[in-house]
């Protein structure tokens, strides 16, 4: 495989599936040395598998993302697999549904240690290599409910938006060290995580109406009248771990369909 990212080594956490997959995949076919990671030890080396099947590059490496001592083990492995680190998609995540007077402690917490905490402690623990060889790169998933309002996702929405608060943050702190952190924030792409918040929102609500024909009602308010595909944010992902974009940092990137803009 021939690419722009020449051999570059890219941690990609939930990598097991969804957004994670397919932006490990692109990632590889951009040419890049991919450590992939989930908390599945079954579909993270399906992604691996995918990978190598097709000529690229892959490992894979099972990590839950809630323990501090198993992201450290993850950024320790990739160093040794690849004789260093270049790059971090942190992208695992969780869903959840609820208005902040309906959802439990519990939820809550689970969500965002998940889905911000588990987010910091992976980059937390790979800044410094990057500091140490004056060069790094971190991609953070978001949301574009970091940048509106959506009903009852109150602790998603907490999680999405702290991360595009951290990336403009993060990237003050470490630009003199040549470090590049930016957040893509993606609208509604059907993927399993998305389908499944679907079904709790509807079974919340005790509604009739399937998630194929919600999800069909939310594209319908995107003015490019489509949701969102995989390739969508994974295509971004190639590009912000590029040369291409090497004067971005501390940007929250909308890849929704022009809904923002709306």
């Amino acid at each position: 495989m021939t690419g722009r990212l020449n051999k570059k080594s890219i941690i990609v956490t939930g990598a097991g599936s969804g957004l994670g997959r397919a932006s490990a995949i692109k990632l590889a076919e951009e040419d890049a040395q991919v450590f992939c990671v989930d908390v599945n030890p079954e579909t993270v080396k399906e992604t691996s598998d995918i990978i190598t099947s097709r000529g690229g590059v892959a490992s894979h490496h099972q990590a839950d993302m809630c323990s501090e001592t198993e992201i450290i083990a993850m950024v320790t492995e990739a160093e040794k697999t690849y004789n260093g680190i270049d790059g971090l998609l942190a992208n695992a995540g969780i869903a959840g549904t609820g208005a902040a007077h309906e959802t439990s402690l519990e939820d809550w917490d689970r969500l965002i240690k998940v889905s911000l905490t588990g987010k910091w402690l992976c980059a937390k623990h790979v800044i410094p290599h990057f500091i140490a060889q004056k060069s790094g790169n971190i991609v953070f998933q978001s949301s574009i409910c970091a940048l509106n309002g959506f009903p009852k996702l109150v602790a998603y929405t907490a999680a999405k938006g702290a991360i595009a608060a951290i990336t403009r943050q993060m990237a003050s702190d470490y630009g003199e060290y040549n470090i590049r952190i930016n957040a893509i924030a993606p609208g509604t792409i059907e993927t399993e995580l998305v389908r499944e918040t679907y079904k709790q929102r509807l079974e919340a609500a005790k509604s009739d109406i399937t998630v194929d024909e919600s999800l069909s009602q939310t594209a319908s308010r995107y003015p490019l009248r489509r949701l969102g595909q995989e390739m969508d944010v994974s295509n971004m992902s190639a590009f912000l771990f590029s040369e291409d974009s090497n004067w971005m940092t501390g940007a929250v990137i909308p890849v929704d369909g022009g809904y923002t803009a709306r």
